[in-house]
């Protein structure tokens, strides 16, 4: 059932991106990233909601069918949500978030979960009026004023949604953290897959460039590159790490604010491939120099910040790699799109190589 609502997510991301390719710009950005938090905050707090109840249960599989209908419609206004439909955008959004979270608190939850739920939805009618306020204005000044809204949820989502002389103790949290940590490694996947259809309709468009074979290759090897980065590096030690520690409320809270990043990172990546798979052998211009580095760039960074604040290890590999990226953004404006795009792709190859190497080495059985 989970998995069944995961799937409309799909179509927002590939909105999200979309909107990002028509928007080449930093406003066009910054409306991208405001629409994604909002998104991400759907989908991380429904699935939340469900972790903690028994989704064999009606009552839960109709909560989640019915969020899932009103995201479908949500996520369909994303495109014109700066325009005429920003209403729907808003109507939908503020219908779940605040619907489902008053549903909560019928659930049956314990105390401390119950009231933790409380600051939830306390937090969403904080950021609501800047929501609604936002509809009636044109797009600059309602990105601003939705900017300051998404600012206050994603706020509240850090601050596991304190309020003065009120917090939660995760340790009294029921929160199944492996179930958690599999449903965010499920919706990373699916949003992987998202880039590779991205890039497989670029490809099915460009079919007449002999260069599509190189580009094509290039940007599915991208997505490999950070699902052996996520799923066989990280993943594992994850789940070793909540074996040993009884609050996995903190973890979970980290890894909801290090998958926003990831996610931000997949649509610059998915955005990147198809203009480069569009046009490969055009000098890049800078708004794609972006896309095709910052995407990975992000990727490492989020990876980096949860290695080192949940699983307490330090890996150098995510620091070079975003140098290397660095360096390489320079350079690749002299050069071909589809060479920059293989520019992109090496320190990611990089280090998945090195985290191979280093698990290894950690795991590796003494000989007698």
């Amino acid at each position: 059932m989970e998995l069944f609502f995961d799937l409309v997510f799909v179509f927002a991301l590939s909105q999200l991106s979309h909107h990002l390719l028509e928007h080449l710009s930093w406003l066009g950005a910054g409306e991208t990233f405001v629409l994604l938090l909002a998104v991400y905050k759907v989908w991380v707090y429904t699935t939340w909601s469900a972790t903690l109840l028994d989704t064999s249960l009606r009552e839960v599989q109709w909560m989640l069918l019915i969020v899932m209908l009103v995201t479908l419609f949500m996520n369909a206004s994303i495109d014109s949500s700066f325009g005429a439909f920003g209403w729907l955008f808003v109507a939908c959004y503020l219908a779940v978030q605040l619907g489902r979270g008053a549903w909560m608190l019928t659930a049956g939850l314990d105390e401390t979960t119950h009231n933790h739920f409380v600051r939830t939805l306390t937090w969403g009618f904080m950021s609501a009026p800047f929501w609604i306020a936002g509809v009636f204005f044109d797009a600059v000044p309602r990105l601003m004023i939705w900017g300051v809204a998404a600012a206050i949820d994603l706020l509240g989502h850090m601050l596991a949604h304190r309020l003065p002389g009120r917090k939660t103790e995760g340790s009294r949290v029921p929160l199944p953290g492996e179930r958690m940590f599999e449903r965010f490694g499920l919706f990373y996947l699916i949003a992987l897959g998202e880039t590779i259809l991205s890039t497989g309709l670029a490809i099915a468009g460009n079919l007449e460039d002999p260069l599509i074979f190189v580009t094509g290759t290039v940007g599915l090897a991208g997505s490999i590159a950070i699902w052996w980065c996520y799923f066989h590096s990280l993943e594992r030690d994850i789940l070793d790490k909540l074996a040993t520690v009884h609050d996995h409320f903190r973890p979970g809270i980290l890894a909801g604010n290090t998958l926003l990043m990831l996610l931000a990172g997949l649509i610059l990546v998915a955005a990147g491939d198809q203009l480069v798979i569009s046009d490969p052998s055009a000098r890049p211009e800078l708004s794609t120099v972006l896309l095709l580095f910052g995407g990975p760039a992000l990727f490492l960074a989020g990876r980096g910040i949860f290695i080192r604040q949940v699983l307490g290890l330090r890996h150098p590999t995510d620091l070079i790699g975003i140098g290397t990226l660095a360096v390489l953004a320079g350079l690749s404006l002299l050069l071909p799109a589809f060479v920059a795009a293989m520019g992109a792709l090496l320190p990611l190859i990089g280090v998945a190589v090195a985290d191979t190497v280093i698990r290894r080495r950690r795991f590796k059985q003494p000989i007698n």
